[in-house]
């Protein structure tokens, strides 16, 4: 785990290290965010089906052929041959398949800085001890974004003294009310944590057919805030399955 300084220390900016950044594996998503910074958090969200966990597989197998990766399954989904196939490299990846909440991010904060990149997937499913022990219906509002702010208050200072990149995928939640705005689980808590948000879009028009058969979508990419680069940048990649 990295360790967090007793007192604050003043350093000259000119010292301070320059950020380093892990290739995602697709080429489009490089050119606007440089890829995954280490000692930061990226989160990557959207709606059903527009190709989130392909696409972490996709990174996974990318950055395994040169980092060591730790990837979390909280939605106890990962298919092993589907990443092999991938190109990924099984001994450079460890895994994990629980969604209990608590257990999850006091692990994070444990293995800070013995991975070159964390993969959550997904922070949605990820779910508080309490909720996992109550009857069903018992009211519980507010505690998963309650617990996500205390997690990620221990987490950045840890995360940012470490060479990890966290990368987080989310979820899309529609919003409740006409003026509501949509944003993924988490809280605002979660949202001003996150150093990289990358929100993907796809649609129906975006099939990518050959002989009638369709081989894959185009993505479009949007970086809703980022605040190692420029923001509001966006693009399209093809995700071919």
């Amino acid at each position: 785990m990295a360790k967090i300084n007793d007192e604050p220390i003043i350093n000259s900016l000119e010292k301070k290290p320059d950020t380093d950044f892990i290739s995602t594996g697709i080429p489009e998503l490089d050119v606007i965010m440089q890829g995954f910074a280490r000692g930061c958090i990226t989160e990557i969200w959207g709606s059903e089906g527009v190709g989130k966990s392909y696409l972490a597989a996709k990174m996974m197998a990318a950055m395994s052929k040169g980092q060591k990766v730790l990837y979390i399954d909280a939605e106890f989904a990962l298919n092993k041959e589907r990443v092999k196939e991938l190109g990924a490299d099984p001994k450079n990846i460890a895994y994990v398949a629980d969604a209990r909440l608590e257990k999850v991010c006091e692990l994070v904060i444990k293995e800070c800085g013995n991975w070159d990149v964390i993969i959550i997937d997904s922070l949605a499913f990820l779910t508080p001890l309490t909720v996992d022990t109550n009857e069903i219906g018992e009211n519980n509002i507010g505690l998963f974004s309650r617990l996500i702010k205390h997690w990620v208050t221990k987490l950045r200072p840890r995360l940012a003294q470490s060479k990890t990149a966290l990368v987080v995928i989310n979820q899309y939640r529609k919003p409740v009310g006409m003026f509501a705005k949509e944003e993924p689980p988490g809280g605002t808590s979660w949202a001003h944590a996150c150093d990289v948000r990358v929100k993907l879009t796809s649609n129906s028009a975006d099939k990518i057919t050959k002989q009638n058969i369709v081989i894959g979508k185009k993505i479009n990419a949007n970086i809703l805030k980022n605040k190692l680069g420029k923001p509001f940048q966006q693009t399209t990649y093809k995700l071919l399955f």
